[in-house]
C-alpha cells in the first residue's frame, strides 16, 4: 500500500515547511476565533440538550456525541467552552492522525507531507464547517480518520507479506464502530472496507481468518445501544433516517445538480483536481497507485449519495465519510504550489466569511431578510432574560418553544434542560416530555419569525396570550422577532 513512486515523487517540495506552518497557523487561528466568538448554533444546542437526558440512543442520530456533551456539561458547565470543547479535542485528534499518516505515506518527507495535509484539512470548507459547531460530524471525522489509519496500517503490512498486525485490525474496527456510533453514515466506511477485502485477490484470504470476524464483531457490538433503543421504540430512528427526513424534489436534475454544486463549494474548486487524481489513480498505469480501501470507501459513499440525489435533497455533509477517506492521501497528488496557495486563500476567505456571518452579522441580512440558521445564533441570552421576567408576572409550570430549534436555543440560554418543544412534528423532545403529566398546567411559550405558533400549538391551551415581542437587532438590522406567550390550561393529550 506504500506509494510505489516513493515520497519524493508523491510529495514534491512545492512549498517550504516554514511557509506551510504559517498557513496552517493562520487558518487555525481563524478556527479558534470562530469557536470562541460565534453564538450557539441551533443544532448544537439541540444535541447539547440530548446530553442532559442520558439515553441508549436518540431519535435523530446515534448517541456518542450526546454522551460526550453530557460529560462536558458536568466538567465545564453550560457555556460556549463546554458546548465546543469536545470539538476542540476532536480536532487535536484529527491532527494527530494526519501526522501518523504522514509518517507512513511519506517517511522521507513526513514533516512536509503532514503540514500539507494539515493545510488541506484546515482550508477545506466541509472539514472546518463540520469541526466548528458541536455537531455529531466532528466525532464522525475523528473516528473515521482513526479507523482509516489503523486499517491502512494493517493492509500495508499484509500487502508486504509482513507478519499480520491484528492489533491494528482490531483498532480499525473499534474506531469504525465509534464512527457509526457518531452518525449512521459511518457505515459507508465499513462497507468500503468489506468490499475491498472481497474484490482484492491479495486480501481475499482474510475471509478465512477468524480475526477478521472478531474485528467485525467489535464494530457490531458497539452498536448495541442503538439497536436496543430502536427495538424498544419500533425502529423510530432507522425509519427517520431512511424515510422520515427525506422530502421529494421537483425533478431529479434539481437533486443531482444540488449534490454536485454542494461538493464543489464545500470541497472548493481548487481541490477538485486532487480529487480527480485520487479517483483515477488506481486505474491509470502512469500513476502506479494500487487500488486501496480508501478508493472504495469514497466510491461506495459517493455513488450512494449520487443515487439518493435523484429522489431527495442531499445535504453537502452526507458524503462526509468519502471525503475523510481520501483526505490523508491527497497530498500524494499535489504538483502545484499555486494550487495549495489558492486552496488556502479560498478556505481562509470562507472561514473569515463564516466568522462574520455567525459572530458579527448574518451575511444574508445585508441583502434580504436573512436566513434562519444564521439569525438564530444571536441574542438568546437576552431572550432568556425576557422569559425570566415574564415568569415573574405569569406563573408557569413549564417553558416551551414552538419547535426543537427554538426550544433548544432557549434551553441552553436558560440553562434549563426541561424546556420542551410543542411542534407537531416528531423530535427528541417527544421522548422526554410527558404531556399527560402536565395537563391543566400553565406555560411560557416562545415562538419567533421563523417558527411561528401553529393552530395545532394554540389548540393545546385553553387560552394563549401574547406577553411581549422581543426584536433581535444587529447594527440596526432586524434579524428575528421573538414572541413570548402565556398559555393557560395545557391540554395534555
Amino acid at each position: 500500500m506504500t506509494d510505489p513512486n516513493g515520497p519524493s515523487a508523491g510529495v514534491p517540495p512545492i512549498l517550504s515547511v516554514a511557509t506551510l506552518r504559517w498557513m496552517a497557523a493562520l487558518l487555525l487561528a481563524c478556527k479558534v476565533v470562530l469557536w470562541l466568538s460565534a453564538g450557539p448554533f441551533m443544532d448544537e444546542t439541540y444535541y447539547w440538550i440530548w446530553g442532559q437526558h442520558p439515553a441508549l440512543s436518540y431519535f435523530d442520530h446515534p448517541p456518542l456525541s450526546a454522551w460526550l456533551q453530557g460529560v462536558s456539561a458536568q466538567i465545564f458547565g453550560w457555556n460556549t467552552l463546554g458546548l465546543r470543547v469536545m470539538v476542540m479535542l476532536s480536532v487535536v485528534g484529527d491532527v494527530a492522525f494526519l501526522y501518523l499518516f504522514a509518517r507512513k505515506l511519506a517517511p522521507e518527507r513526513s514533516e512536509q507531507y503532514f503540514w500539507l495535509s494539515l493545510v488541506l484539512f484546515l482550508s477545506t470548507p466541509i472539514f472546518f464547517s463540520m469541526t466548528g459547531p458541536a455537531l455529531p460530524d466532528h466525532m464522525l471525522i475523528l473516528c473515521s480518520l482513526g479507523s482509516c489509519y489503523f486499517f491502512y496500517s494493517f493492509f500495508d503490512k499484509w500487502r508486504a507479506d509482513a507478519p499480520a498486525s491484528y492489533g491494528a485490525l482490531y483498532l480499525g474496527a473499534l474506531f469504525l464502530g465509534l464512527a457509526v456510533l457518531s452518525k449512521y453514515n459511518g457505515a459507508f466506511l465499513g462497507l468500503g472496507v468489506a468490499l475491498f477485502i472481497v474484490i482484492s485477490r491479495r486480501y481475499r484470504p482474510l475471509l478465512k481468518q477468524p480475526q477478521l470476524y472478531l474485528a467485525a464483531a467489535i464494530s457490531l457490538v458497539l452498536q448495541t445501544p442503538v439497536i436496543v433503543w430502536n427495538v424498544s421504540e419500533r425502529f423510530a430512528s432507522y425509519d427517520f433516517i431512511l424515510q422520515g427526513r427525506h422530502q421529494g424534489i421537483s425533478s431529479a436534475s434539481v437533486g443531482v445538480v444540488g449534490f454536485f454544486l454542494g461538493a464543489i463549494v464545500f470541497l472548493s474548486p481548487f481541490l477538485l483536481p486532487l480529487v480527480m487524481r485520487f479517483i483515477r489513480a488506481p486505474w491509470k498505469k502512469s500513476e502506479q497507485r494500487p487500488l486501496g480501501f480508501e478508493h472504495l470507501v469514497f466510491l461506495v459513499s459517493t455513488v450512494t449519495m449520487f443515487v439518493v440525489s435523484f429522489f431527495t435533497t442531499v445535504l453537502f455533509h452526507w458524503n462526509l465519510v468519502a471525503y475523510v477517506a481520501m483526505l490523508p492521501f491527497l497530498a500524494l497528488y499535489l504538483r502545484s504550489k499555486r494550487l495549495v496557495i489558492a486552496q488556502a486563500v479560498f478556505g481562509g476567505l470562507f472561514l473569515l466569511g463564516t466568522i462574520f456571518n455567525y459572530a458579527v452579522l448574518p451575511v444574508m441580512s445585508v441583502f434580504a431578510n436573512g436566513d434562519e440558521a444564521s439569525s438564530w445564533v444571536y441574542d438568546w441570552n437576552a431572550v432568556a432574560t425576557h422569559v425570566q421576567t415574564a415568569e415573574q408576572s405569569h406563573p408557569a409550570q413549564f417553558i416551551a418553544g414552538s419547535d426543537y430549534t427554538v426550544a433548544s436555543l432557549l434551553a441552553f440560554a436558560l440553562k434549563d434542560k426541561d424546556v420542551t418543544s410543542l411542534s407537531q412534528a416528531t423530535d427528541e423532545y417527544d421522548y422526554w416530555f410527558n404531556s399527560a403529566a402536565h395537563a391543566g398546567q400553565n406555560a411560557i411559550v416562545v415562538a419567533d419569525s421563523w417558527r411561528n405558533l401553529t393552530p395545532y400549538m394554540s389548540s393545546r391551551f385553553k387560552t394563549l396570550t401574547l406577553v411581549e415581542t422581543v426584536p433581535i437587532l444587529r447594527f440596526g438590522k432586524l434579524l428575528n422577532s421573538v414572541q413570548i406567550y402565556y398559555g393557560e390550561g395545557f391540554q395534555g393529550n
